[in-house]
Parts: C-alpha cells; sequence; structure tokens
C-alpha cells in the first residue's frame, strides 16, 4: 500500500491551467471580455470557442477538446447543441476521412507498404542515397495532388513513411518519423495548389483576381506553383540533413531482404485495393476535367460529391472477393478500423473546419474587423508587398485546414513540441520559397 501511494502520480500544475484555461476560452471568454471592433456578443462566445479549441490542442489533446467544443459552439448563441453535433460531424471531410483512413489503411495493412518500400529502395538510382529518395518520394507525390485528393494521397503516405521507418528500424526515431511526416503535408499542401480546380483554392484565385483587377492564369499560377514546390522541397530535404541532422544511415545501409519474400509481390488482395481505389481517382479526375454542364460532371461532384466516391470505393472493397481463396472480401472491417481510423483526427477535422466557417460569418463582426485591420496597411503598397504580406499571414494565421488537422492529431506524432518544431520550420521554408518565387516573377513577367 505505502509503495502504491509512493508511486500515485497527479496533474502537474501547469497540466491543471491549460485545462482550466482552455475550458475559460471556450465557456467563458465571451461572457468576461466586451466585444470589441464591431465583433457581436455571439461573435465573442464563437471566437471564444476557436480559440479555446487551438489552445487545448495545442497544450492538452485532441479528444476532450473537441467533445467540449460541441457543446460549448451550441450553447454560444449561434446554433443549438444538436445542431452543433449535426453541424460538426455532418461536415463531408469528416465522412471523407473516415473512408480514406479506412482504404489507406488496408491498403498498407495487406502488404503494400512493405511491398513498395522494397520495389522503391531496390531502383539502382536510390542505392545508398537516402536524400535523392525522400526527395523523389515528396516531389512526385506532390506533383501528384495535381489529380489525386490531397487528404486521401497524405494519408496513404502517413501510412507508407510509418512502414519505411518501421522496416528500417526508425520506429523509436522521432526525428526521421517526425520530420518525414512533416515534409509529407509539405509536399501535398504544396503540389495542390497546382491546378486548383478541385479545390478552395480556385475560389480563393478568383477573388484575388477580383480583388486586384486581373484575370485568372492557370498556366502561370501552375508554372509559379510548381517551381514553389520543387524548391521548397528541396530546401526542407537540406534542413533534414543539415539542420535536423537526421540520422540517415539505417536507411541507406538497409537490406530490403530483411523484409522476406512476401515482399516481393503484391499479395491479390491488395492488387484489388489498388485497382478499385485507382479507378475512383479516375471517376473523380474525370468528373471535375469535364466541361460544364456535362451530366457526368454533374453526376459526380453535385450528386454523389468526391467524399461519396471514396465511400463508394471502400463499400465496394468490403463486398469484392479478396482474391486470395480465404472466402473473405478485400476489405475485413473488423481487421482494418481499429489501426486505420484516426479519430482524433476525424474530431479536429470538424470541429476546426466547422469554426472556422462560423467566424467568417459577416454577421458576427469577426471577419469584418480582419478587413478593417488589413486594409490600412495594403493602402499604397505596390503588389510585390500586397503578395508577400499575404503570403506570410496566411502561413502565420491559416484557415482551417483538415490536411493540418490530420497531421496534427495523427497517433504515430504524440510530441507536441516535435511536431511544432518542424512544422515552423516547413512553413518557413515555404515562404522563403513563395516570396523567391514570386519575386523572380514579379521581375521578369510583370
Amino acid at each position: 500500500m505505502e509503495a502504491a501511494k509512493e508511486n500515485r502520480k497527479s496533474y502537474s500544475v501547469t497540466h491543471t491551467f491549460n485545462i482550466c484555461f482552455t475550458l475559460f476560452l471556450m465557456f467563458g471568454f465571451g461572457c468576461i471580455v466586451p466585444p470589441f471592433a464591431g465583433i457581436t456578443d455571439v461573435g465573442m462566445n464563437v471566437l471564444g470557442v476557436f480559440l479555446g479549441v487551438i489552445y487545448g490542442y495545442s497544450t492538452c489533446e485532441i479528444a476532450w477538446p473537441s467533445l467540449f467544443a460541441f457543446i460549448a459552439y451550441g450553447v454560444s448563441g449561434y446554433t443549438t447543441v444538436g445542431g452543433a453535433i449535426s453541424e460538426i460531424m455532418g461536415q463531408s471531410i469528416v465522412y471523407q476521412s473516415v473512408v480514406a483512413f479506412l482504404c489507406a489503411g488496408a491498403i498498407t495493412h495487406y502488404g503494400f507498404g512493405k511491398w513498395f518500400v522494397r520495389w522503391s529502395l531496390t531502383q539502382k538510382i536510390f542505392q545508398g542515397k537516402p536524400l535523392l529518395y525522400i526527395w523523389c518520394f515528396y516531389v512526385v507525390f506532390g506533383i501528384a495532388c495535381i489529380v489525386i485528393n490531397q487528404t486521401q494521397l497524405m494519408i496513404l503516405l502517413f501510412a507508407i513513411w510509418i512502414d519505411i521507418a518501421d522496416t528500417c528500424g526508425y520506429t523509436n526515431d522521432k526525428k526521421f518519423v517526425y520530420t518525414g511526416m512533416v515534409g509529407i503535408l509539405l509536399s501535398t499542401m504544396l503540389g495542390g495548389g497546382m491546378i486548383p480546380y478541385t479545390s478552395w483554392r480556385l475560389g480563393l484565385a478568383q477573388n484575388w483576381g477580383e480583388v486586384v483587377g486581373e484575370e485568372l492564369n492557370m498556366g502561370f499560377m501552375f508554372a509559379m506553383t510548381l517551381c514553389i514546390t520543387l524548391l521548397g522541397c528541396t530546401m526542407y530535404v537540406w534542413a533534414m540533413d543539415k539542420l535536423f541532422k537526421v540520422d540517415f544511415s539505417r536507411m541507406k545501409a538497409f537490406d530490403v531482404d530483411k523484409l522476406g519474400e512476401e515482399s516481393r509481390v503484391l499479395r491479390p488482395r491488395a492488387k484489388r485495393i489498388i485497382i478499385i481505389y485507382c479507378i475512383t481517382i479516375f471517376m473523380v479526375v474525370l468528373g471535375n476535367t469535364l466541361p460544364s454542364g456535362m451530366w457526368f460532371r454533374t453526376f459526380i461532384n453535385k450528386t454523389v460529391t468526391v467524399a461519396g466516391m471514396y465511400g463508394i470505393c471502400a463499400a465496394l472493397l468490403m463486398i469484392m472477393p479478396s482474391g486470395e481463396g480465404d472466402g473473405k472480401p478485400c476489405l475485413v472491417f473488423k481487421d482494418v478500423h481499429r489501426k486505420a481510423i484516426n479519430w482524433n483526427s476525424i474530431f479536429m477535422c470538424g470541429v476546426c473546419v466547422t469554426l472556422a466557417g462560423a467566424i467568417t460569418d459577416n454577421e458576427l463582426g469577426i471577419s469584418t474587423m480582419l478587413v478593417d485591420i488589413f486594409t490600412p496597411i495594403f493602402a499604397g503598397r505596390s503588389g510585390w508587398f500586397v503578395m508577400v504580406f499575404t503570403i506570410i499571414v496566411s502561413m502565420i494565421l491559416p484557415a482551417a485546414s483538415s490536411p493540418a488537422a490530420i497531421f496534427h492529431a495523427h497517433d504515430a506524432l504524440p510530441d507536441a513540441g516535435f511536431r511544432t518544431r518542424y512544422t515552423v520550420y516547413a512553413c518557413l521554408m515555404s515562404i522563403v520559397a513563395a516570396v523567391l518565387v514570386f519575386s523572380v516573377f514579379y521581375i521578369f513577367v510583370g
């Protein structure tokens, strides 16, 4: 009994403060802090919930701040608790993330990750060259975001990177795991902006064009974003080696024969999963490429939606025979779902996207306040200053991002300090890359 008492631990003062301050922001901020700069009473309540979840995610964990956010948002006066639950869990990105985790988890669970590691590391061009391997990994999959949904691909690449770390003996090496996954986040975020016809970036670019009085040039946008992606990935891989001092020796000397004979070929089950997954991607891309007004485009984008397409993909995999003579489907739900679905990421996506949408509602006054703050800063400034300033501020104060939410809530990245440290470096490098590339284009193109 005495030994048990001596081993008992209680919350630290810091942890207790973080819990209390998170709850204060969610439930007390709008009651105690008076409205300012045109923000309404309800706007102050919603702003407090938003600040509370950001603080809670940063200092505590993901699950309980998300659950309290359901309640705080529901009693903010903007909606009801029932409405908050429906709105947060009804976000299409929530459903899309669930099926994405399921499909990506199935692909790696049935051996694709180890097969990919063996196949890629045995290519002559990469043998003994881990930095070139990682650079190509980032660039190729970053560019692939032109046609593949960024969130879906990022989830799959996270699973593959964990397989790479496990295979090469880096499971307990935080630097290798964290920097690698930050690089995936960076490359897919940059690559996803090259041709923004399937994302929110298109609307943002069109709005920007209306503000500055210029037509949107998709070719120019692609060329500039491609250069930013290449430069950003190059700078980040250099930093992994020179700044972060990641140990690549185990990857450089890795013997692929350690993976066993089963990694030499893909299992029939894994092949079928990849085929259905690729067909789904093709259908989504086709639906977003065909001219407006065509029935197939309307059917994919409006009727079924992208989230629905990936839901169909997962459902088909659960009924299609595996091809391995075991009387089971390609995707056995009970074998995959426990490890595949990351509920922290699901909660974080729904909460962040919902609250970001709420605080930009003009009726709450928050967006108006931000406009009043930034308008004088832009007055009389050159186009170069406005663009560079916007790049920096949008990186420091980003809108709610489902990829970022999935990253920060991933089970393989529990250390907030490591996540923040490497993500800040990645953000700084992407800012530098964007500013350099834009400056060159501004000088030579005008």
